[in-house]
């Protein structure tokens, strides 16, 4: 049987600053049923008492979790690091998932929340808290099954002798097959595993302990068998500012290294009193935008040589009228109730882009 690197849950996120913090409906466990004992051999991908099929089996957990609905806790831990992930999915398709990493001191969380009608995101770190209503699909239990897949094909399966519950059916290993650099169990060497299945594919439950550098290191799965008919909004949904769901397409070129050039290109229009922070030669700046940027508008954003001040106009300056600016620069587009429309870090080499070149200086890096 080919096997893949054992690798830990990797999941999509979108790219906005800050994370908030889980919250906990207790740690998940299988609740006794009334059914007959599980026949390992009737369990998808399990044959002969060993798993052999890991997608099959990781298809089978995945249709149990979307057909019921379900609430599963995700925890990574290491000597110098921790991360929690708690999915809840109803049998609607509604869902809630939060991800928070602590790590030398600090914490970071992102919670997202989708209902029928769109996806909404809370993130929070430092004390910062920012809100964002997302157009680009995002399923986390895609992830977490994707990943389920990999950590099972990396493992030698087997059934257990130890007793279970007559719901459940218990398989141990004591094996994996892990390429040299695989970042297995956040760079430990995984030593052995427990799962444990219902008939019809659900996992349970699934734990695999490693060792790196003499120090344990884990990987948890759990997953809640009482079903989910329904995901209550989160409290913090009454938080998210109006423009959270505003979604413009704007670029942002540095010309002839003397001022940055802003693009709407299409999409929603950027609100007057906008800011606009820019960062370049350890100097940085922000002004306001004291007329809407709608699609098809081009606005100018320079330092005055006066005071260095940041200045923003329709018109594009003279390249004498400018101080001159040397990668890197990063820019970031805020509305005035904190929602961030755009953050790009931009570098370029020793020829930047000239007025009307198709050059991108926001992507390049000589």
């Amino acid at each position: 049987m080919v096997r893949s690197a054992l690798v830990l849950v990797v999941l999509a996120s979108v790219t906005i600053a800050g994370y908030s913090g889980v919250q906990s409906p207790g740690t998940p466990t299988a609740e006794p049923t009334d059914e007959t004992d599980v026949s390992p051999e009737e369990i998808p991908g399990v044959s002969n008492g060993t798993l052999t099929d890991a997608a099959a089996l990781a298809t089978a957990n995945g249709a149990a979790v979307v057909g019921d609905g379900a609430t599963i806790r995700i925890t990574q831990t290491a000597p110098d690091r921790e991360t929690r992930m708690l999915l809840t999915v109803a049998d609607d398709g509604a869902f809630e998932f939060s991800r928070t990493v602590s790590a030398d001191g600090n914490e970071s969380t992102v919670d997202y929340y989708r209902n029928d009608t769109a996806t909404y995101v809370r993130a929070e770190t430092g004390g910062e808290t920012t809100y964002r209503v997302v157009e680009q699909p995002f399923r986390p239990l895609e992830g977490v099954n994707s990943s389920l897949e990999t950590v099972l094909a990396a493992g030698d399966f087997t059934v257990a002798t130890e007793p279970s519950d007559s719901a459940t059916v218990v398989l141990t290993a004591d094996e994996f097959t892990t390429s040299p650099n695989s970042p297995v169990l956040d760079g430990a060497t995984p030593e052995r595993a427990r799962l444990v299945l219902t008939q019809e594919g659900g996992i349970q439950n699934l734990t695999v302990t490693g060792q790196r550098d003499g120090q344990t290191v884990t990987y948890t799965y759990e997953r809640r068998q009482a079903p989910v008919d329904r995901v209550p909004a989160p409290g913090w949904l009454a938080d998210v500012p109006p423009t959270a769901d505003l979604h413009p397409d704007l670029s942002t070129d540095v010309v002839d290294d003397s001022y940055l050039r802003i693009d709407h290109d299409g999409g929603d229009t950027v609100p007057r009193n906008t800011t606009l922070a820019f960062s370049a030669n350890d100097t940085a700046g922000t002004v306001t935008f004291d007329s809407p940027l709608e699609a098809g508008d081009t606005r100018y954003a320079y330092f005055a040589p006066a005071d260095e001040s940041l200045v923003v106009t329709e018109d594009r300056p003279a390249a004498d009228a400018t101080v001159p600016i040397e990668s890197p620069a990063s820019v970031t587009i805020s509305t005035a109730d904190g929602v961030t429309l755009l953050s790009v870090g931009m570098s370029w080499g020793s020829e930047s882009v000239s007025e009307g070149s198709t050059g991108d200086a926001g992507g390049s890096d000589a």
